[in-house]
């Protein structure tokens, strides 16, 4: 894929607390449990979530996270790059130090076509529809 295992685990922790109930608060090894994702790796990532305003954490008894209005309005492609830098690469695929639609590599054409539809895809929707229109296939499941 275009992201790394951290790209991963983010967007799926942030569209499964985007699917939770309003006010409900989810602790890091419930996500962990539930997303499959290592409960060392997913706190760190839930950590820097929290540094960048996309989760609130709650301490103590009965504490967990939540999810913010502002990571229910960014895109995918907004949380991630916060979370791990740029995803989508705009050097040359083949290595080439200049590669341009003027002097372009075998692969450009191609190259730009997919990375365009990508970035699209990613940046297009906001956490909120995105896990809004998760629930709508989880519910026909």
């Amino acid at each position: 894929m275009i992201y790394t295992k951290t790209g991963e685990y983010a967007i799926r922790a942030i569209l499964y607390l985007a699917r939770q109930p309003k006010d409900s608060l989810a602790m890091a090894n419930q996500i962990a449990k539930e997303e499959d994702i290592p409960s060392h790796y997913l706190a760190k990532i839930l950590q820097r979530m929290a540094k960048y305003g996309f989760v609130t954490s709650f301490k103590g008894r009965g504490g967990g996270f939540k999810i913010t209005k502002e990571a229910l309005d960014s895109s995918i492609l907004e949380i991630v790059e916060r979370i791990e830098g740029p995803v989508i690469t705009l050097k040359c695929v083949t290595g080439l130090k200049e590669c341009s639609d003027e002097y372009p590599c075998p692969l450009h054409e191609e190259w730009s076509e997919l990375r365009d539809r990508i970035y699209n895809l990613i940046s297009g929707k906001s956490v909120g529809e995105v896990a809004k229109e998760y629930n709508e296939v989880l519910q026909k499941v």
